[in-house]
């Protein structure tokens, strides 16, 4: 995808939203895009890869700020509603094409509940699915304005960092994880000042949550460890700039650990 295009996408999706995207934070991958294109220099050169599907993130808990839900908001924009399991309730994403690219949207809230963790619940009229560690990335969030002039929230990079090194041993395919892996080195290495600035904001955040420091150190650790030479020329292959080498994902894991 173009910049041109990230950025319809972003802003077509913040306006699909209404008043819902002051409540709103997205993650994933397309915080990459959101911080290469509003929130770094943009003479930078090397783009983030791109991705279709737009991660949501809501708290369990925003205000009824209008009467129509967020559901409502997306149908009337033309995203089409799809189920993409049996649960009760079932995950959901709303799809649509939107310059030149079919984006898909999925929202998802933290699982910190004493009961049924692991449950869809639905807020605002959206089927949100609950993720490990995602409370940080809900309360350490930046504003971003699009060149539309749209504004929207994204996760703060150092969280952004923290969650991935948290959840990446958890995914279920393994194109999905070196992606994962990819995402922390552009993150870190590859938007300047930007870069600087989130590396020191993980340090400050690995201090304030030990428990979970331990846990992104084992996890990168042991992919080190047990990475084969087909891993390293996988993960390598994510980045289509070459600039992504063993040696220096190893280096950026090591300021990370």
């Amino acid at each position: 995808m173009t910049s041109n295009q990230e950025d319809k996408i972003i802003s077509e999706f913040l306006e699909s939203i209404g008043p819902w995207r002051d409540f709103v934070v997205i993650g994933g991958g397309f915080a990459l895009f959101i911080y290469k294109l509003y929130l770094s220099d943009p003479k930078l050169k090397n783009p983030p890869v791109g991705t279709r599907d737009i991660d949501s993130l809501i708290s369990r808990k925003i205000p009824e700020i209008s009467k129509k839900n967020i559901q409502s908001y997306l149908q009337e924009a033309g995203f089409m509603h799809v189920f993409k399991d049996l649960d009760d309730p079932a995950t959901e994403a709303y799809v649509k094409d939107i310059a030149g690219a079919e984006v898909e949207i999925e929202f998802l809230t933290h699982d910190s509940v004493r009961n049924n963790k692991e449950k869809n619940v639905v807020i605002a009229g959206v089927v949100e699915q609950p993720l490990s560690y995602l409370t940080l990335s809900l309360q350490t969030t930046l504003k971003f304005q699009t060149y539309s002039k749209i504004t929207g929230n994204v996760v703060t990079p150092g969280a952004w960092i923290f969650h991935k090194g948290l959840t990446f041993t958890k995914r279920k395919s393994s194109l999905k994880t070196l992606k994962d892996l990819y995402g922390i080195w552009y993150v870190v290495s590859q938007l300047g000042d930007f870069s600087d600035h989130a590396l020191d904001e993980f340090k400050a955040l690995e201090k304030l949550h030990p428990k979970w420091f331990k846990t992104f150190q084992k996890n990168l650790r042991t992919w080190l460890d047990d990475a084969a030479p087909n891993d390293w020329s996988k993960l390598e292959a994510q980045d289509p700039s070459g600039k992504l080498r063993k040696l220096n994902f190893e280096q950026i894991v090591r300021l990370l650990i």
